[in-house]
């Protein structure tokens, strides 16, 4: 490969990561990747290609379903097992810088990229890697590492890597969130079983799909625009800056809560409140939490699309990613009907230690019961009502959190203290 080559691969090799949790932390990377050196003359890259074990489809694929829709996959690289975040909005395959080293993984090139927030990121380029998913083998693929661990503390679970768009541009790609299982098609050999809804989108040069969506806000006239579809995402909505500006939005009588967040590019910075509904299509979902992006730099700056719809908004259907046939397909589940959920005390909560079982408060909404509770930043979460955090994860807390006007004891370690502190929660938005 030449070296105009080589940086055009690089130039043309976008990621994009987002998570955008409503406790609320977001994690956004945009990554438009260039040469930070000009790379030696190399030979033609093998051609990527893939092997399904049988009749071009891979059905059921175990999945977890954690952090408000982010989708977990284990898959193996080059032989080694990993965990995979699933997001059809990153383009190609991304590997943690750090868990690539552990396998053995060398990067053939460097490159600089620009995430979400506004420092530098260092990334690699690892070449010709297999991908083993139950039933399906990807060849001759190539990897960005990155730091992913650091997202880790955030959701609650092990990220050794990320399969993006590439994956959606090849094959029809199935999420049942229900029953926690991805199935994968060849394009010709998926069949709609007839009770799905088509809607059409726009896929883009990178493999990203948009759609249009209506959100009504209190007050005003109901907003429409192009958004992203992300399922990796764990959000409603965002709404990007340069929109809500262009649309005067959000409304002045519009409760908010201010949300700073943590990216792999730096801090961003987000209000949210809650919406009175999504719609897409003729589906939509009531009074939905969405996020008001603030920043004047990097993904949630953008002006080429309105903002996005989330993991929150897909994980009440089973979806068809159908990028071949230019749309996506729905189908509601049990959960379509259910109360659009927010956290209602206040706390902002990590997880980290073994099996991510230690939870760590990293802050206290103001005004809120775990402010008016005598809650601090840096308490230990040990026990909610004497049952220990130990056999608790992040996700199934954070659901506790948002039980409409629930009543625990947390047991909190603050420093050499131990207490017991009631709480009650109530609405905050």
């Amino acid at each position: 490969m030449s070296s105009a080559s080589h940086r055009n691969f690089l130039e043309n090799t976008l990621k994009r990561f987002l998570v955008s949790f409503v406790v609320p932390v977001a994690i956004t990377a945009l990554f438009v990747i260039s040469a930070s050196a000009q790379a030696p003359s190399l030979p033609p890259p093998p051609t990527p290609s893939y092997q399904f074990s049988s009749d071009g489809s891979s059905v059921c694929i175990p999945v977890e379903v954690v952090a408000d829709g982010l989708v977990f996959v284990q898959a193996k690289i080059n032989g080694h097992l990993a965990w995979f975040i699933l997001d059809n909005a990153t383009q190609g395959f991304t590997v943690d810088r750090d868990y690539a080293q552990q396998i053995f993984l060398q990067s053939s090139s460097k490159a600089s990229a620009r995430g979400g927030g506004s420092n530098a990121i260092e990334a690699g380029i690892v070449r010709n890697v297999q991908i083993g998913l139950p039933g399906l083998m990807l060849t001759n693929r190539n990897l960005i590492a990155i730091a992913l661990k650091p997202l880790e503390s955030a959701v609650g679970h092990t990220v050794d890597g990320i399969i993006g768009s590439r994956l959606f541009d090849d094959f029809v790609v199935v999420v049942d969130y229900e029953h926690r299982c991805l199935s994968i098609y060849r394009a010709d050999e998926y069949k709609p079983s007839g009770k799905e809804r088509i809607l059409p989108v726009v896929v883009d040069q990178h493999g990203f799909q948009f759609m249009n969506a209506t959100i009504g806000l209190p007050g005003i006239r109901p907003i429409s625009g192009r958004f992203l579809i992300d399922g990796g995402a764990n959000t409603y909505a965002d709404i990007y800056k340069p929109f809500s500006e262009a649309h005067q939005i959000p409304p002045p009588t519009m409760k908010l809560l201010d949300e700073p967040g943590t990216s792999t590019g730096g801090k961003t910075q987000s209000s949210e409140g809650r919406a009175d509904w999504i719609e897409i299509g003729s589906y939509s979902i009531k009074s939905p939490p969405i996020t008001f992006g603030q920043d004047v730099e990097g993904l949630m700056a953008s002006s080429d699309y309105a903002g996005l719809i989330g993991a929150q908004f897909l994980e009440r259907f089973t979806v068809v990613f159908d990028n071949p046939g230019k749309r996506i397909l729905l189908t509601p589940n049990r959960k379509y009907e259910d109360r659009a959920e927010y956290d209602e005390s206040g706390l902002r909560i990590r997880a980290d230690g073994p099996g991510f079982h230690r939870f760590v408060v990293t802050r206290i909404v103001p005004d809120s019961p775990a402010n008016n509770a005598g809650i601090e930043s840096d308490d230990i979460i040990v026990s909610i009502d004497n049952h220990p955090t130990q056999e608790l994860s992040l996700t199934e807390i954070r659901s506790m959190f948002r039980r409409p006007n629930a009543h625990y004891t947390i047991g909190i370690i603050r420093g050499n203290s131990q207490l017991q502190i009631p709480i009650q929660l109530r609405p905050l938005l």
